[in-house]
């Protein structure tokens, strides 16, 4: 598109731009990262100093609510909370990381055989592709109501045969693009498709999202679950991996977005 993108890491020497993103892997952004960028004519995402889940959550449960439908276990942070893990990693020395990594388990991996090892009270990330599904909030251990590092929601899943479904409306700046895919297994991943991705048009409520938030660039992934939008995850840093080169014509379309912010 003729624009020149320089991608800088850290606070020092920072460069002259017309845009910043501040494309930082956190759930929280550092007071010192929002300080030091709002010198920038234009900071996208400047505004999303937090996505964390209990912000936005629709279906979050408190232990007396007297639910007793399924219920999931998640992370209050962003993807498991594994961005955070791996900013705790980098400032361990090389051998605790190595001993850290060694050790490591992934709560909820295998929620038959781990649930009696694991101190639930201590548990600060899970594995995002595999949170714990329970029959009712009676099965949810009593440390994960007292960990703040972790939510649990009623298991509201949108589902049609054998597929659990999900959908998502990725935006920048006033171009979007959106979609409904399906899986077999009941947490929903790009990775894990087995039905066509269809076009869906996403209902009003996610652009109220969208705003609360303070998302200029992002992902927002929802359900509908008896005919209400339910929103499940918001992503400011979005990933793509082998899946990224089939999205390719949208992307290109979607990059246009930035031209909302040079005018």
């Amino acid at each position: 598109m003729g624009y020149s993108v320089i991608q800088h890491t850290g606070l020092l020497d920072l460069p002259h731009a017309d845009v910043l993103f501040l494309h930082i892997d956190r759930t929280v952004l550092p007071d010192e990262y929002v300080a030091r960028t709002a010198e920038y004519p234009v900071v996208i995402n400047g505004r999303a100093v937090d996505i964390s889940r209990h912000r936005y959550s629709m279906a979050r449960l408190s232990q007396n609510d007297g639910y007793d439908g399924p219920v999931i276990i998640k992370t209050n942070a962003n993807y498991g909370g594994l961005p955070e893990r791996r900013g705790q990693a980098e400032r361990r020395s090389p051998l605790a990381r190595l001993a850290r990594h060694a050790a490591r388990i992934w709560p909820g991996t295998q929620w038959a055989e781990n649930t009696g090892s694991i101190d639930w009270s201590t548990v600060d990330h899970l594995n995002p592709r595999h949170y714990p599904i329970l029959e009712n909030p009676g099965e949810v251990p009593a440390e994960v109501w007292n960990n703040t590092h972790l939510v649990v929601e009623k298991f509201l899943p949108e589902r049609e045969g054998e597929f659990f479904y999900v959908r998502y409306w990725t935006f920048l700046g006033d171009q979007s693009m959106s979609g409904r895919y399906g899986s077999r297994h009941p947490i929903v991943k790009f990775g894990g498709m087995a039905t066509p991705d269809t076009f869906v048009e996403p209902p009003p409520e996610l652009r109220q999202w969208r705003e609360r938030l303070g998302l200029d660039y992002g992902r927002l992934d929802y359900v509908m679950h008896e005919g209400k939008p339910i929103l499940l995850d918001a992503n400011k840093t979005l990933g793509g991996g082998d899946s990224i080169m089939a999205y390719r014509n949208r992307f290109d379309i979607l990059a246009t977005g930035i031209a909302a912010y040079l005018s």
